[in-house]
């Protein structure tokens, strides 16, 4: 087989084998790229709850909170309770959490859940194990592979020496200015 031939195969398999790491890793670089928008790994719900608790901080009891947390259904899901402040009260959840004034009982009740498949992809992204450290290395590798094999796959006016020169250098001039722009 000649060297074009090899290019090729090498080309159209990695392409083949990488084609999952590199949906995911794109719906991760989506997902993250728009984190003042949206949390992308977690969903965060917030309401406004009104609770019964004594004004004193030292008066509050955890027969108390769990009282106040059977309405709310929470009750079995509680971890504890702490003062931020003499006149505030954090209960802690096992998916959330719950801060209230002594004074007026008014209070947040925030939620968090996993984003289904969005936690889980954002969490490869951060490379969360030693071996998948290894994959994401030879990934990013076999991507510049894929970049530079692509370059060779279409011969003539088609390819590189034809109209395939102004592509990559189209490719090239926001990375390049991204660059010069935001390095300073």
């Amino acid at each position: 087989m000649k060297w074009r031939g090899w290019i090729v195969a090498l080309h159209r398999d990695m392409g083949y084998f990488f084609t999952g790491a590199l949906l995911l890793y794109a719906v991760s670089g989506l997902a993250v790229n728009h984190v003042d928008d949206w949390n992308p790994s977690f969903v965060i719900e917030r309401r406004a709850v009104t609770l019964d608790l004594p004004s004193e901080a030292s008066q509050v009891t955890e027969r108390a909170v769990l009282a106040n947390l059977e309405p709310l259904g929470e009750a079995s899901n509680l971890r504890g309770f702490d003062f931020p402040s003499a006149s505030r009260v954090k209960i802690y959840l096992k998916d959330g959490s719950i801060v209230a004034h002594l004074s007026d009982g008014q209070g947040e009740y925030e939620t968090i859940r996993r984003r289904p498949l969005l936690y889980q992809v954002n969490t490869l992204h951060l490379n969360p194990a030693k071996w998948w450290k290894v994959f994401s290395d030879v990934f990013a590798a076999s991507l510049i592979l894929i970049a530079a094999t692509g370059l060779f796959v279409a011969r003539g006016r088609h390819g590189l020496a034809g109209r395939g020169k102004w592509f990559v250098g189209a490719g090239l001039v926001a990375p390049l200015a991204a660059m010069i722009l935001f390095s300073g």
